[in-house]
């Protein structure tokens, strides 16, 4: 009796192992202008437009403010892709866009007040 009910066991457990074949795969994409934390650290109070220019290129937005102030803004879009499966058992897709902003910031006198990211 005790046979016949290992043999049903490894019956069932070699038609399930194929079930058990993992599959995935992920990617990820940047567009716009990417502003690294190590990069934005480089823009220190002090520093002018022209420094903020080379190091980061022309701003996507820039916003003058009513005491001759500026805050220049550059906005980059980071897409992650992933995809997994369990033949037969489990299947799932994750698409995540996440939106980001560095921002600095110049006084009256044109130099750095600050520098951050969203």
């Amino acid at each position: 009796m005790a046979r016949p009910l290992a043999l049903a066991f490894l019956a069932a457990g070699a038609l399930a192992a194929p079930a058990c074949v993992i599959a995935a795969d992920s990617s990820s994409s940047i567009s716009g202008t990417y502003v690294s934390q190590t990069t934005l650290d480089q823009i220190e109070p002090g520093k002018d437009r022209e420094y903020v220019r080379a190091l980061l290129g022309e701003p996507d937005i820039t916003t003058r403010l009513d005491d001759g102030s500026e805050i220049w803004k550059w906005h980059y879009v980071e897409k992650k892709r992933s995809h997994g499966h369990l033949i037969f058992v489990f299947d799932s897709d994750s698409n995540r866009e996440i939106r980001h902003t560095a921002f600095v910031e110049f006084g009256p006198d044109g130099k750095v007040v600050k520098a951050w990211r969203d």
